[in-house]
């Protein structure tokens, strides 16, 4: 008799130790959509610098716990994709595309989800136009093959959101300028060269229904 009572105690206390962790995580978590809230907001407030902060804090807190990986996945890539998006923004393009690499390490692929390929076709096109205005040489081949890189990627990212304006466009556009290099119209490369009109995207809010 005695152990029976003992054992419906330990298993009262037991179910109430579950239930504050249940609670606390979810509390936790809820602090952390509002903050991904906030960092939405600072960027359409027009304080870029301030909503990559907390989206960076976010995921560090996520991290020291060992949580980035059991998040919700969707959350997760619009976490790291919203970095990514505001680093772009920031002309810091190797950061951002070390971002999209963190995706692809926890997820084992981000090839799935054409806001990343989007984003990388459009890091790709304006890291060959700002090495190829840097550069003395004026390498057009070496031009090329970039433009060729980003038109490839820009071309994947439609493949899996085919109605996506953003993609459309820009594939349409760098693949216009490559024509141009094989058609020696240095001219107009130039003017080009002078104003890149790739359309950008904005960074998504959280929680948001994306694109899977």
């Amino acid at each position: 008799m005695g152990r029976k009572q003992y054992g419906k105690q330990f298993g009262k206390i037991f179910a109430a130790i579950a239930l504050l962790i249940v609670t606390a995580i979810g509390l936790s978590y809820g602090s952390l959509l509002r903050g991904m809230d906030q960092a939405a907001e600072d960027y359409s407030q027009g304080d870029p610098e301030a909503a990559l902060k907390r989206y960076e804090n976010i995921e560090q807190r996520l991290r020291s716990v060992g949580a980035l990986r059991v998040i919700p996945a969707k959350d997760r890539r619009n976490l790291i994709f919203n970095q990514a998006r505001l680093l772009y923004a920031l002309g810091r393009y190797d950061d951002a595309q070390e971002r999209m690499d963190r995706e692809a390490e926890v997820a084992g692929s981000s090839s799935n989800d054409g806001r990343f390929l989007l984003l990388k076709g459009e890091i790709a096109f304006r890291k060959a136009i700002k090495n190829y205005r840097e550069s003395t040489r004026k390498d057009t081949r070496l031009l090329e093959e970039s433009l060729h890189a980003a038109e490839d990627t820009l071309r994947d990212s439609l493949r899996l959101n085919p109605n996506d304006w953003d993609a459309k466009y820009n594939f349409e556009y760098v693949s216009y300028v490559r024509n141009l290099l094989n058609q020696d119209q240095q001219g107009k490369i130039k003017i080009l060269m002078e104003n890149v009109r790739v359309e950008e995207q904005r960074p998504a809010t959280l929680p948001a229904e994306q694109s899977p």
